[in-house]
């Protein structure tokens, strides 16, 4: 038996790539929503839609992250 260690409520692994619902993108990285929004509007974030959900990839969470500690 395989076991998993528990994701946290929003977030799916879909094709071995762990996703992030759109709405708990700003709560995980502790910033306002509208710097999130910002972030999307700008193209800094690609959003996906998995099942009518818009979702971003982890690992495109770790790179704006990384984006945004050089823009300061």
């Amino acid at each position: 038996m395989n076991v998993r260690k528990p994701l946290k409520p929003g977030s799916f692994i879909r094709n071995g790539r762990e996703y992030l619902a759109l709405s708990e993108v700003s709560r995980a990285l502790n910033v306002p929503a509208h710097e999130i929004t910002d972030a999307v509007s700008l193209g800094d974030l690609h959003v996906e839609r998995v099942s009518g959900c818009k979702v971003v990839e982890l690992a495109e969470v770790m790179r704006y992250i990384s984006l945004r500690e050089t823009r300061k």
